[in-house]
């Protein structure tokens, strides 16, 4: 597996707090309206962050995308997924669709029907143009631009009318999230372990190149024109010509020397706080904006936040000023996903992909002596993410990959500023899932047969409950429930247990 992968939007956050990023640049999109759940329902409904004022209430049972362009879209009864336009929050502007992207500024999405291949629709719902047959999947529009990877594994970018304009020659591809270039591993690497990575402009000209060896992306994403890299233990900043230069966003000082227990950037270009286990907002003269008062606060687009006082949610301004007096238990303000899958898999390839991430004595590069030390490549050197935790996750092409410990990855420290990463912590068990609730309903039963009926060429054969068990005493197990498919290796046979399998 290839050490740059894509990486979830709600990650990509986290880590420019601490990168060489941070001004209203950094905003995927201006959140207007906000997903919410108003205290004492279960049902969704949509906020008006401006004005406070609820534009549909209770309108949803499942959560609705972020909205962006005035577009969100909300499962629906079936499964599938319809589109919706907050000027009318109640009437699918298009639906039934297996898989989907959010909207953009560009007024594109894509999406695709259960069976059928992906497609670039407008906010009215038509289609721009339908993705030839061998797109696998591909990310939602940033910047006018979007990443496919197509039945090969290889990594492309087409434009918002649907056509390609940088073929698919990357072993991976990302966004262009805030500016006009885009990071990308090339194909046929000559060494795993050291890999080359340029950064391309939307041509796809290539701006410059570099190695692991030297550098490590902090997240791959350019941000106020350079990209954060790990250079040993430090974070240094690459322009777009591939050289060293100063942190173009170095202003932390004064609220560096506050003494805050804990303290990060915004997107905007402020700072959360946290005194006396309450948080605020400062600027970067440490003038205090948002009172330090509340239990959390999330910047959700310069000029507004969520303020968390106990189990009620709030919208304040930049000052701390109450906006409106909705109260709201939940909120969904980032993309889970931001890539749609072909609505059809070859469920052979899926089965053989499969079987082949485990053997009588290891799944997915791990086996029943597996430490988290082991494994401390992959949680890097903050383990406040982690804490309260057993699993690590990591998506591995198609599938993903949950690796759950016998403790906790991470213990918080007493209060909550802090974690201890528990390196001495076991791997339990594996879990390979895979999301078909794209494809048609007979996707899900098929693989598992297939695999089922291949366990026996891996040394595992069936023992009870649909539990397969090795001569080495690991187990495998495989279940379906609402689309998603997953494979639990069990390192002892011992703690196995069954899976339900549950035909949608």
């Amino acid at each position: 597996m290839r050490l740059y992968s894509r990486i979830t939007f709600a990650a990509v956050v986290a880590l420019l707090i601490t990168a060489c990023g941070g001004n209203d640049t950094t905003y995927q999109y201006k959140t207007q309206y906000l997903p919410v759940q108003l205290v004492g329902s279960e049902k969704w409904s949509i906020l008006d962050v401006n004005s406070g004022e609820v534009v549909a209430k209770d309108a949803f049972v499942n959560a609705p995308s972020p909205v962006v362009a005035g577009m969100f879209y909300v499962m629906n009864d079936e499964g599938s997924y319809d589109y919706y336009n907050v000027t009318a929050p109640t009437q699918p502007v298009a639906g039934h669709f297996g898989s989907v992207t959010s909207f953009s500024d560009d007024g594109v999405a894509v999406a695709s029907r259960i069976g059928g291949p992906l497609c670039v629709i407008d906010s009215k719902g038509n289609v721009v143009k339908d993705l030839p047959k061998d797109v696998s999947q591909c990310s939602m529009f940033a910047r006018g631009m979007a990443a496919f990877q197509n039945d090969n594994g290889s990594w492309g970018y087409i434009n918002a009318k649907g056509d390609t304009i940088i073929p698919a020659n990357y072993s991976s591809a990302n966004l262009f999230l805030y500016e006009d270039y885009a990071m990308v591993v090339n194909e046929n690497q000559e060494s795993d372990s050291i890999v080359t990575f340029a950064v391309i402009d939307k041509t796809g000209k290539v701006m410059f190149t570099a190695n692991s060896s030297e550098y490590q992306p902090v997240q791959p994403y350019f941000i106020n024109g350079v990209l954060p890299v790990l250079k040993g233990d430090s974070i240094v900043c690459l322009n777009i010509d591939g050289k060293e230069v100063p942190n173009p966003i170095n202003d932390q000082e004064k609220v560096k020397k506050a003494g805050y227990a804990d303290y990060s950037r915004t997107p905007s270009g402020d700072f959360i706080v946290i005194k006396d286990k309450k948080t605020g907002m400062v600027d970067k003269n440490n003038n205090v904006l948002v009172p330090i008062e509340h239990d959390n606060l999330i910047d959700i687009n310069g000029e507004r936040l969520i303020a968390v006082d106990g189990d009620a949610y709030h919208i304040v301004d930049r000052t701390g000023k109450p906006v409106g007096n909705v109260k709201f238990s939940n909120a969904h303000v980032s993309e889970d996903n931001p890539y749609a899958a072909r609505g059809y898999i070859d469920t052979d390839l899926a089965a053989a992909s499969l079987m082949m991430m485990f053997d009588e004595t290891s799944c997915c590069g791990v086996n029943a002596s597996t430490t988290l030390m082991d494994m401390n490549g992959m949680v890097g050197t903050d383990a406040r993410p982690y804490a309260g935790s057993n699993t690590l996750i990591l998506p591995q092409g198609p599938y993903m990959i949950q690796y759950v410990f016998d403790r906790e990855v991470a213990t918080p420290s007493a209060d909550g500023t802090s974690a201890e990463f528990n390196y001495d912590a076991h791997v339990k068990c594996v879990i390979m899932s895979l999301n078909v609730n794209h494809c048609p309903p007979t996707t899900e039963p098929a693989i598992a047969k297939k695999v089922e009926s291949r366990l026996g060429t891996k040394g595992f054969v069936l023992a009870r409950d649909g539990i397969f068990c090795s001569d080495y005493l690991s187990a495998i197990t495989l279940g379906y429930d609402k689309g998603i498919l997953n494979a639990i290796y069990y390192m002892r046979f011992n703690e196995s247990v069954p899976q339900e399998k549950k035909k949608r």
